[in-house]
């Protein structure tokens, strides 16, 4: 009897298993530079943004791509969280899933996507995944996340720091989620529902010679083709300084209550917003806050620095 030698059985295993896919999918990868952020990390400041810019190819030149879709899983939810003793990290129950972008892409062999995306405020870990598509329905994949670490996670009440820009290119953030912190741009909200649903503010331009203002999502000017979120609008006459005052759910309840007579005209907009002016609000979830204008910029990108403070 004659046998074969066991590596020459083995060999054309070897190969079967060792060989690239016959037929790839997009090749995605992150750019990186002094600007952009290819790779996971830690975050220090809530409400922070991360510019972020992805490259694909097509796998073969006759299977362009055709859609993108970034996501983010945070874990736990990005709205304030009430800790309970028996809370576990990384509990599936307590996680929230957003769709940033959802596009087609018109058929390239190419695509480069560039953003600056808002990092969450609440304490926790959010995984940002960028799915590029071809004609052939292939996928090409790249993730990344960020954590934040937050000292007062068990206060009785949620604040951050957020910067809320002019409307313009490139989908600025315009519309703010008051209970999760989140700056959102149009193209976020444009056809996506349950992004509708969360947002609670939007920028509303002035000039040169007149402050921009805060509009409800249900304001008739705004011409949003969604019902928004009711969320009501009050003056004050707080300062700065007495705005820093406000640290419990009664504090802030008992201040908005105060002022819930107090509206602006029309009730949907504040009209121009000056530095540290106060603002208080109810969202239509009875949330209480109080809003500060930190700053006004009026150079480069217009931009609204605000600080929010709203009962958990």
């Amino acid at each position: 009897m004659r046998f074969c030698p066991a590596f020459l059985l083995l060999f054309p295993i070897c190969l079967t298993a060792c060989e690239p896919a016959l037929e790839p999918g997009p090749r995605v990868s992150f750019v990186g530079s002094s600007r952009f952020n290819p790779a996971s990390r830690r975050i220090t400041a809530a409400g922070d943004t991360i510019a972020v810019k992805v490259f694909a190819e097509a796998g073969k030149d006759d299977a362009p791509l055709t859609h993108l879709v970034i996501k983010a899983h945070y874990q736990p939810r990005a709205r304030p969280l009430i800790y309970t003793t028996t809370y576990e990290e990384g509990e599936d129950s307590l996680s929230f899933r957003l769709t940033y972008l959802d596009t087609l892409i018109q058929n390239a062999n190419e695509f480069a996507f560039q953003s600056v995306q808002p990092a969450r405020t609440t304490a926790g870990k959010e995984t940002w995944t960028y799915t590029f598509t071809d004609s052939e329905g292939k996928n090409g994949v790249r993730s990344l996340y960020l954590r934040l670490g937050r000292t007062d996670s068990a206060a009785a009440y949620h604040s951050y720091t957020v910067p809320l820009q002019a409307p313009g290119a490139f989908g600025r953030r315009s519309f703010l989620a008051l209970r999760e912190g989140l700056a959102l741009p149009s193209f976020s909200l444009r056809t996506l529902p349950d992004n509708q649903k969360l947002v609670d503010l939007v920028y509303v331009p002035g000039s040169t010679t007149i402050n921009p203002g805060l509009a409800t999502t249900t304001d008739a000017g705004l011409k949003l083709p969604w019902v928004g979120r009711a969320t009501e609008l009050y003056r004050t006459p707080l300062t700065a300084s007495a705005f820093t005052n406000y640290a419990t759910t009664e504090d802030l309840t008992n201040i908005v209550t105060q002022y819930q007579n107090q509206r602006f005209t029309p009730t949907t907009r504040t009209g121009p917003l000056t530095k540290d002016q106060v603002i208080a609000f109810r969202t239509p979830d009875n949330k209480y806050g109080l809003l500060l204008v930190q700053d006004i910029i009026t150079t480069g990108i217009r931009t609204l620095v605000l600080q929010v403070r709203i009962t958990k």
